[in-house]
């Protein structure tokens, strides 16, 4: 007499592994998209009431929606070259640990300090040295296992025509704007190399009074994060282009 063969086991076995394929499947799509946003204090939120609501990497979490994680890797003044204090160097085991998918780095504002601005600090002495630590940064992050596609940006302006600000403001404004140039050009030449992305957020934002905050002249006010935020947006979604 022939045995009956079941084939129900092997149904139940085929059964479980495609739902287990749906649910892994399912997690991975809704496993969001990591934006590390890197930079000063302009990255963190100064001069804000609210940051963590006004802040524009949490105006960039609003835009891009739940499809996206933004975090704020911002600090206040963070420097590019490694001989700044602070200096994004310091930063940089945080930003490993996230492994983020995207990463947009938006510095330079603090490095054009020295030679008698901003205080006692020094950074202009060492602009030769901007370059190769820009150079090695990029390197750093394009080695991370996330292999994350990176933003390089023109720093936002100094808009000296912003009321309020005092002769002495002027006056350091007035000779960090050109080494700030010099440095954009550098950030903008670098990203050609290395072939990464390039963010402008410096002509769109200069000469706008009413985007940045009074008496101050860097720092960007409520509309002027807004601005960041949807400029930043805008190259993420080319993206998905």
């Amino acid at each position: 007499m022939k045995q009956k063969i079941s084939y129900r086991p092997l149904l139940l076995v085929l059964f479980g592994a495609l739902v287990l394929s749906s649910l892994a499947s399912s997690y991975f799509a809704r496993k969001p998209i990591k934006v590390a946003c890197v930079g000063d204090s302009i990255t963190y939120g100064a001069r804000l009431d609210d940051r963590e609501k006004d802040a524009y990497p949490a105006r960039l979490q609003a835009l891009l929606g739940d499809r996206y994680l933004v975090e704020n890797f911002g600090e206040s003044s963070l420097t590019l070259i490694r001989k700044g204090v602070p200096t994004v160097w310091n930063v940089l085991p945080r930003i490993k640990e996230s492994n983020p998918d995207i990463i947009i780095i938006s510095l330079g504002t603090n490095d054009t300090c020295g030679f008698g601005t901003c205080g006692d600090r020094k950074c202009w002495e060492y602009k030769d040295e901007f370059g190769p630590d820009y150079r090695d940064l990029v390197d750093e992050l394009s080695r991370l296992p996330s292999h994350p596609q990176i933003f390089l940006c023109a720093p936002t302006p100094m808009v000296l025509e912003t009321p309020g600000l005092d002769a002495e403001r002027i006056a350091g404004l007035s000779v960090r704007k050109p080494r700030l140039q010099e440095l954009i050009d550098t950030v903008e030449r670098i990203a050609a190399e290395k072939n990464v992305h390039f963010i402008d957020l410096n002509e769109p934002l200069d000469h706008r009074p009413e985007l940045f905050t009074k008496t101050d002249g860097v720092h960007p006010n409520k509309e002027g994060y807004a601005a960041i935020a949807a400029l930043v947006k805008k190259q993420i979604e080319h993206l998905e282009k």
